[in-house]
């Protein structure tokens, strides 16, 4: 962060460890990344599996469970877990 602020003086100033994601310059903001997002889980029809990284997994854990931004901006990003969406439950599958 110390080289992002070096950059881009002040860019960072309030932002919280999980929204300073959506403040580069020229990036998506948050709004824009979650109408993305939620677009494609509104095409899925029947099972689908989904690889992300970290942030979009957060943020489609968050449309699923209805969360705001901070909740899902929030959300644990293990490195050997596979989520599993079905019936408004949202469970961890750990693997390895």
């Amino acid at each position: 962060m110390v080289d992002i602020d070096h950059q881009w003086p002040g860019l960072l100033d309030g932002s919280t460890p999980f929204d300073w994601f959506f403040r580069s310059p020229d990036g998506e903001i948050f709004e824009a990344a979650r109408a993305r997002t939620k677009s494609l889980l509104d095409e899925i029809e029947g099972i689908a599996v989904i690889v992300s990284h970290g942030l979009i997994g957060r943020i489609i854990r968050g449309i699923y469970a209805n969360l705001s931004m901070a909740e899902a901006l929030a959300l644990p990003v293990p490195q050997n877990v596979i989520w599993h969406l079905r019936d408004q439950r949202i469970d961890a599958i750990h693997v390895g």
